[in-house]
């Protein structure tokens, strides 16, 4: 035991003392203006956020702001468009028929690229060969005939003319005698019924050139007359002769346009038949638009009303040309023409965007489109005042496809939620939450 207390190290246990600290006592008036400024923090924060408080306590429904689309009412022109997406067409595709029975020989294919007055095809018809064959025989026979008749004639009015003029002759010859009968008489040499055959000798004279000069007159009218009918006759031939030769140079049938040969109808060496289609050609220098409109504003749409053409981001000015009686599938198909120069780069079938302008209001309040317009039936919105969305009732005009019209309920420069307001389940109120 003496040994254990001789060999033992006591270490002295350390005490607090070096981490104690003096608290000095607060009285009463301290703990007072600790109080007091809370207080006044509290009524600061109370003051400032009583607004806002007011303004969640009166809301009906909250939504988050960013989820919802805003516009400002404004005021300018409204303009009614329709927009449609169109195929370019060729406005004329000319199709040739064959002008008489006969054999085709075809000088181009299908797609090929032809010019205007450019040979297409050949139809050998016999037949037409042989009619000029014959026309040409017949007026020659007609020009001989005429030619025969003129003669004729001429040797009929010259035999009138001659003997008119022995006629003459004769009248001429008694008047001397019926003179010399007259001396003779006075003489004493002859009788009085000698002189009397001397007169009727004249008289006789004098109608015969008279009855002459007739048959000269009405001979001529008559000869001329023959004369003009086989004119006639023969004028009538030369044009029925032309006409057998326009019919054959027909036979050779060329391109009416500047284009492109479309569908070709038969094959070579077939015979066709008259008036039997033979091929079309597509004119490649008018182009047209074709369009599908929806058959709710086929009534709206009138011949003439402008139209705007989107092609390769350049807008054209055109115009609609004619609208379809009938109603497919819920669609009327219209036609849009160029106004001006079209581009040069169309090809047929192209698609291309086509506005339709269907009318313009001008000095008008309007808003941009929107699913409000659906959600309210275009009688309410909701219009926005500080962190409020409030229902009001308006009365929309007309529309476009971007905008609407506003004829009552909304001032210039308001905002107004063009989301689906359907979301706000009815509530008067809501609260747009940040």
């Amino acid at each position: 035991m003496h040994r254990a207390l001789g060999h033992t190290n006591m270490t002295p246990i350390q005490d607090t003392s070096a981490q104690d600290r003096v608290v000095e006592r607060h009285g009463p008036r301290r703990r007072g203006v600790v109080l007091l400024s809370a207080l006044a923090l509290v009524a600061v924060a109370a003051f400032l956020l009583f607004p806002r408080f007011q303004t969640w306590a009166s809301a009906d429904q909250s939504f988050e702001r960013a989820r919802l689309r805003f516009a400002t009412v404004e005021r300018g022109t409204l303009v009614r468009d329709l927009s449609v997406e169109g195929r370019i067409v060729a406005s004329s595709y000319p199709t040739l028929y064959s002008p008489a029975r006969g054999t085709v020989a075809l000088a181009v294919r299908a797609g090929e690229t032809v010019a205007k007055g450019q040979p297409l095809a050949t139809i050998h018809s016999p037949d037409l060969e042989s009619q000029v064959q014959q026309e040409a025989s017949a007026l020659a026979a007609a020009d001989a005939e005429l030619s025969s008749l003129r003669a004729t004639n001429a040797t009929t009015k010259l035999r009138n003319e001659q003997d008119a003029e022995l006629k003459k002759l004769r009248l001429e010859t008694a008047q001397r005698e019926f003179e010399r009968s007259q001396r003779s008489l006075d003489e004493g040499l002859i009788s009085q019924r000698e002189l009397d055959r001397a007169h009727d000798d004249v008289a006789i004279a004098e109608l015969e050139r008279a009855q002459a000069l007739k048959v000269v007159e009405m001979e001529t009218v008559s000869l001329d007359h023959q004369i003009k009918n086989r004119e006639n006759q023969v004028e009538r031939q030369r044009l029925v002769h032309a006409e057998a030769e326009r019919r054959v140079r027909e036979l050779e049938i060329a391109s009416p346009v500047a284009g492109v040969v479309g569908k070709i109808s038969v094959d070579p060496r077939d015979i066709v038949l008259q008036n039997q289609e033979l091929m079309t050609v597509i004119d490649l220098s008018a182009y047209e638009i074709e369009i599908s409109i929806p058959e709710t504003f086929a009534d709206e749409i009138a011949l003439g009303i402008p139209a705007e053409i989107l092609h390769e981001g350049q807008t054209y000015v055109g115009r609609v040309s004619s609208v379809s009686p009938e109603v497919t599938g819920s669609l009327v198909q219209g036609r849009v023409v160029f106004g001006g120069e079209q581009p040069a780069s169309l090809k047929q079938n192209q698609r291309v965007s086509t506005r339709i302008i269907l009318s313009a209001r001008e000095n008008v309040l309007k808003l941009r489109r929107g699913p409000f317009l659906e959600s309210g039936g275009g009688r309410s919105c909701y219009v926005v005042d500080g962190d409020l969305a409030v229902e009001r009732e308006i009365r929309a005009g007309a529309r476009s496809l971007t905008e609407v019209e506003i004829e009552t309920g909304l001032e210039l420069g308001e905002t107004v939620v063009i989301s689906d307001t359907s979301r706000f389940d009815g509530a008067h109120t809501v609260l747009l939450r940040q």
